[in-house]
């Protein structure tokens, strides 16, 4: 199993990611912020993306020391991105709110949904989290979705890190990496000797037979 969170953590399709331990968190740092135990010479650079898992992007470098170097996390006051909402399947704002809060804001009348998935589109396999509390007053113009990362952040014992610093991306481009996230959000890497496949099946009607025989 650490095995399997290893290799997610450093699977990226082209991406090199650099391996790190958390050895500063939120509940005994300012909340937003992370430390690592790798700095700029094992390659980290400021601005590079923090990722949690294979896919969902935590926050970007944004002090680098020789041998350590500080996450600020998406969820921290004043940090602003775009985002896609899959389910209302729309583009809206986000910002953070400190305390480990990433809030979206978006009109009455457009329906939000516990567990919608939210995407950062300006990064590549750039999946945030899910929507946990939805704050809705019917007299008020606006509503708002409370968003939560894959992984409690007060748990945190590794992350990856990109091998270079983000760069802008053009609404086409984030527009591809909505569509990639479509089609792979729902993948879950099983273990080969548990997956049943048609291939596997015909492999193990194959042993049985060759052993009757």
């Amino acid at each position: 199993e650490e095995n399997n969170k290893l290799r997610q953590l450093l699977s990226s399709e082209g991406e090199k990611r650099i391996l790190a331990g958390v050895i500063g968190r939120p509940n005994k740092l300012p909340y937003d912020v992370l430390v690592l135990d790798k700095g700029s010479e094992d390659g980290i650079v400021d601005g590079a993306p923090v990722f949690i898992g294979d896919d969902a992007v935590i926050g970007i470098v944004d002090k680098v020391f020789a041998k350590s170097s500080v996450v600020e996390l998406v969820t921290t006051p004043g940090f602003s991105a775009s985002v896609y909402i899959f389910g209302p399947n729309i583009y809206t704002n986000a910002e953070g709110m400190g305390g480990g809060q990433l809030r979206v804001s978006v009109p009455q009348g457009i329906h939000l949904t516990q567990g919608d998935l939210v995407v950062l589109p300006g990064v590549d396999s750039g999946i945030y989290g899910s929507i946990s509390v939805i704050q809705s007053t019917p007299t008020q113009p606006e509503q708002y979705g409370y968003v939560s990362p894959k992984v409690p952040l007060n748990s945190l014992r590794l992350v990856s890190v990109g091998d270079s610093p983000l760069e802008p991306v053009s609404f086409e481009q984030a527009q591809q990496i909505v569509e990639k996230v479509k089609k792979t959000a729902f993948e879950v890497p099983v273990p080969e000797h548990i997956l049943v496949t048609t291939e596997s099946s015909t492999t193990a009607t194959t042993s049985t037979s060759t052993q009757a025989l």
